[in-house]
């Protein structure tokens, strides 16, 4: 397994690459660096050209690398695919404003992440070759911005034409390039009153000002492109672990993007792996809806971690990811992988599994949890390891036998299931729980204030891990000196 390290400045660390040489064992169908850039050379030219409403892709991206230097050439499906991602990440994370300079009405595109992300935006940079990026240090974070009114008009705005947005941003984007074009369309740029009341009542209807968010479509409804939708992930996406053990994948967004949501859902739905039989019992995607009323956010959930593996990660596994979200997607991974082929009912697999969610999602440098980024990437490389190690076992369940998971693992606690009662004995660092040992789960559960149901026995037991930060949880007697002490 290699790491490679490379420092951002002098303070900020980012993985440029993880996991070379275990495919087999980890069955990653393919591995590609976390981040690109594109190598620059030359002095830089800034040529412009033309402004049209909609411009074919070879020459968008031919006017893209107008504003660069002499560059080695992407093959056009290379650029069509990032370009699909960035207007992804864009409607989560991008954001278009007009503001007052003094007399002057200024434009600005702006993409605004934590300080530990800014590699992504360096990847924008280099790709669009516009721009320039701003660090925040005392706020933790950096934007990449966009304020050259030639750069917007010829090579931000006809990319949104061509690989346009889903979400409410597109309304934005619409009111935005409207007035990008009474100013093209102005006498040599300098704008009348009357063009400068409209531009200043468009802005006052965007962002937060806006009051309609109805899209005037005259063509089909939204049609998801794979790469948008990766994008997207990246921004308003989340590879979670709830409570411990249930793998779920997310998409958030406001309820005023319902049309985009429903497309959203229509695409996860239509992914299905054709290698499993007719016959199987591996039921298709289903996607949750849960609406958070207080926030008006709706969540787009898929839980079943047959339809996780099955459907959900093939599609995951074969794209490009340009982000710090990849790593949390490839620990979310091994979790996944520790679940649906049974190593999660090993002690081993187990703690893996625990320490996974423990450190998912909460790797930011500036994070109370972790000290550094350094201590981050020495988690994460303990955890590949480690599953590396486990996989060297044979696995509880066969998946190649498409059997639903619930199925495997209700075979497996018949087939490993003891005559013998399971006993718990719960401690503190006081000692034994009063009424320890307990005859059964349900009855330490109770103890405990849980439902008689809960998991958290199962969880815990023989992990050596604190619950609450208080108990331990054993199936046999263990002394003082065995303990762990609390902090």
């Amino acid at each position: 397994m290699i790491i490679y390290l490379s420092y951002i400045g002098t303070k900020h660390l980012s993985m440029n690459s993880l996991i070379l040489g275990i495919r087999n064992k980890m069955e990653f169908s393919r591995f590609f660096t976390i981040y690109t850039s594109l190598p620059v050379k030359g002095n830089t030219t800034t040529s412009l050209v033309s402004f049209s409403p909609f411009v074919p892709t070879d020459k968008l991206m031919k006017r893209v690398r107008n504003f660069s230097t002499k560059v080695n050439a992407n093959k056009l499906n290379d650029n069509e695919e990032f370009l699909f991602w960035f207007s992804g990440f864009t409607d989560g994370e991008g954001n278009f404003s007009i503001f007052l300079d003094k007399a002057y009405i200024r434009f600005r595109f702006k993409i605004n992440l934590h300080i530990d992300d800014i590699q992504v935006l360096k990847t924008i940079q280099s790709k669009l070759n516009i721009g320039k990026i701003v660090i925040e240090e005392n706020k933790n974070s950096c934007a990449f911005v966009v304020q050259s009114f030639s750069e917007l008009k010829d090579v931000l705005c006809p990319i949104f034409n061509q690989f346009p947005l889903h979400t409410t941003k597109k309304l934005d984007f619409q009111d935005f390039y409207s007035a990008i074009l009474i100013k093209a369309n102005s006498n040599n740029g300098k704008l009348s009153d009357s063009d400068k009341e409209k531009i200043l009542s468009i802005k006052d209807g965007m962002n937060l000002g806006r009051i309609v968010f109805k899209f005037e479509t005259i063509g089909p409804q939204i049609t998801i492109n794979p790469n948008w939708l990766i994008g997207f992930i990246e921004a308003e996406g989340t590879f979670g672990i709830k409570t411990g053990s249930s793998l779920y994948f997310q998409i958030a967004q406001k309820t005023t993007s319902q049309e985009s949501l429903n497309a959203i859902t229509t695409f996860l739905i239509g992914l299905s792996n054709l290698d499993i039989p007719k016959d199987s019992e591996i039921l298709p995607v289903n996607v949750t809806n849960v609406i958070n009323i207080r926030t008006n956010v709706v969540s787009l959930v898929v839980s079943s971690v047959d339809a996780l593996y099955y459907h959900i990660l093939p599609w995951l596994d074969s794209s490009n990811m340009y982000t710090r979200k990849f790593v949390d997607f490839k620990l979310w991974k091994i979790a996944l992988l520790l679940k649906v082929k049974g190593y999660y009912y090993l002690t081993e697999g187990k703690n893996l599994f625990l320490d996974i969610s423990d450190v998912l999602n909460k790797r930011y440098s500036t994070n109370n949890n972790l000290v550094d980024i350094n201590k981050a990437v020495a988690c994460a490389e303990n955890i590949y390891e480690r599953f590396e190690n486990i996989s060297k076992i044979e696995s509880p369940f066969n998946v190649k036998l498409f059997i639903p998971h619930v199925n495997n693992a209700r075979m497996y606690r018949i087939a490993n299931k003891s005559d013998k009662p399971r006993i718990v004995y719960l401690y503190t660092n006081e000692g034994l729980v009063e009424g320890s040992p307990f005859a059964s789960y349900s009855l330490a559960h109770k103890t405990l204030g849980l439902k008689s149901s809960s998991n958290t026995c199962n969880r815990y037991i023989d992990t050596g891990r604190l619950y609450k930060d208080k108990y331990i949880f054993t199936s046999k007697p263990i002394d003082s000196a065995s303990r762990i002490k609390v902090k």
